[in-house]
């Protein structure tokens, strides 16, 4: 059995639009609503699904970069001595 929902305080042209919406569809001003509603529950179940697919594989992608950073000597080297090395280099050609 479904659930039976009232919106107070909408405003007039916004029901005026969706009524002539559903008639534009040749639908029922009930079942145009009751189809757009489920439109929204199901981006918003899909959103949130994406939602919590980028956290994992954003979760997998940091544990991956905290191996490999195990994984490699440390090197006490300075961003500017870096930068500064490519540019001698960059020079030298």
């Amino acid at each position: 059995m479904g659930v039976t929902v009232q919106v107070r305080d909408l405003d007039p042209a916004v029901n005026e639009r969706l009524k002539g919406a559903a008639a534009a569809k040749g639908l029922s001003y009930s079942e145009f609503l009751r189809r757009e509603l489920t439109r929204v529950a199901e981006k918003l179940r899909i959103d949130e699904r994406w939602n919590e697919l980028k956290s994992s594989q954003h979760l997998e992608a940091k544990l991956l970069a905290a191996k490999a950073d195990l994984r490699r000597p440390l090197l006490d080297v300075s961003t500017e001595e870096i930068v500064q090395g490519i540019r001698e280099d960059r020079d030298s050609r």
